[in-house]
């Protein structure tokens, strides 16, 4: 919810030619955390409880609140107070959350997260939630046409910037989560057997990501004020795909933290490219009146892209892990090396899905690399005004 308001304060705040360089260093901030995050929480796990992961965070909320009081003090509040679209927020909600659960519940998602044990033996399958969704997708649609102060007005996606960006925006998101997450479960299943070791190798392995992604997010920024969008995203997009080709192809069991740590740096830094510009396309294509809507769907076209990432892609992970262990040859159960076989050959056909699912990442990150191609350069605000 931070992020889409400190967007829509910066859309209010900048002229759009000076807006890339703002949201740069917004995502640079933000990514700091991600820097931080894994490596600090490692740290409390091994040397504490994880209980203090969120005991830490109630302090830190307090400041973060006197800050931003402080910071938004003599912001102009609105005159006008527009009313609640509360149709549009309950259909959204209902079909956001339909569809996000039949993700998750898939037959393969479910024996990892559990969801099924959760549920109960008894539960049936899930899949009708994708229609249940459907349908009020489609209701949302309808409401937001005839409503005057529509939650996402269906008028913004006439815009073909705005419409490219959030095409990229979500396809990136469904391929950093599987960065994010199959990163650390190659750690642990394929690199490094013990819990806690695994999950201090895992944070400093993501930090040579997150820290390139905070870097480059800001010079992205810049780059994107001496250019235009495009050309930057473009940039970080056939780098991002050349960072999981990289990983995809180099990693094995035999691979070293520092080795994971110097590849994920590329992939980090297309991530990071991507950023500012991206941002920039989507809020500059909206109307001055609704920066704060665009904003908003910066961010609900990102995670949506990460829930059917880690849905999609971690499927297919695991139908490849299945058929890969069901062409194992190994000794008899009996046999003295048996134990020492079955351990190798499931750490070796872990990597391979695992690699396997970054390559499949690479190509997704080319369909976006089509997507931003329709992106056109357009004259700012300031210029149509003059």
């Amino acid at each position: 919810a931070m992020v889409p308001v400190a967007l829509a304060v910066i859309g209010d705040l900048y002229e759009e030619d000076r807006r890339p360089r703002a949201y740069g260093i917004l995502g640079a901030v933000d990514t700091i955390g991600w820097v931080w995050g894994p490596l600090f929480g490692a740290m409390l796990v091994r040397f504490l409880d994880w209980r203090w992961q969120f005991y830490l965070n109630v302090p830190l909320a307090l400041i973060g609140i006197a800050v931003a009081w402080w910071a938004l003090r003599d912001f102009d509040r609105p005159t006008a107070r527009a009313a609640v679209d509360w149709p549009g927020a309950a259909t959204l909600t209902v079909a956001l959350v339909s569809l996000n659960i039949a993700l998750l519940d898939t037959s393969e998602i479910s024996v990892v997260t559990e969801l099924s044990e959760l549920a109960g033996e008894s539960s049936g399958s899930t899949t009708w939630l994708f229609g249940v969704a459907a349908v009020f997708f489609v209701a949302f649609w309808l409401i937001e046409r005839r409503r005057v102060n529509p939650i996402i007005d269906p008028a913004l996606f006439r815009a073909r910037n705005f419409t490219a960006g959030v095409g990229v925006n979500f396809l990136v998101g469904a391929v950093l989560i599987i960065a994010m997450v199959d990163v650390p479960l190659f750690v642990n299943l394929v690199v490094e057997t013990s819990l806690l070791g695994a999950a201090v190798m895992s944070g400093w392995v993501l930090s040579g990501l997150t820290a390139a992604m905070a870097l480059t997010s800001y010079l992205g920024g810049i780059a994107t004020e001496r250019t235009w969008y495009r050309p930057v995203i473009i940039a970080g997009l056939i780098v991002t795909s050349v960072g999981f080709l990289v990983v995809g192809s180099a990693w094995d069991a035999e691979v070293t933290a520092w080795t994971m740590a110097w590849q994920l740096v590329i992939l980090g830094a297309g991530f990071g490219l991507v950023t500012a510009p991206t941002n920039s396309a989507v809020v500059d294509a909206a109307p001055a009146d609704q920066l704060g809507t665009a904003a908003g769907l910066v961010i609900v076209s990102r995670l949506m892209g990460l829930a059917v990432g880690l849905s999609g892609l971690t499927a297919w992970t695991l139908f490849r892990f299945d058929r890969l262990r069901q062409g194992l040859d190994l000794p008899a159960i009996g046999d003295p090396g048996y134990q020492d076989a079955l351990e190798a050959a499931q750490a070796e056909i872990t990597a391979q899905a695992l690699t396997e699912t970054f390559l499949f990442a690479a190509a997704v990150v080319v369909v976006a690399v089509m997507v931003a191609l329709a992106l056109q350069r357009t004259p700012s605000r300031a210029d149509s005004a003059a």
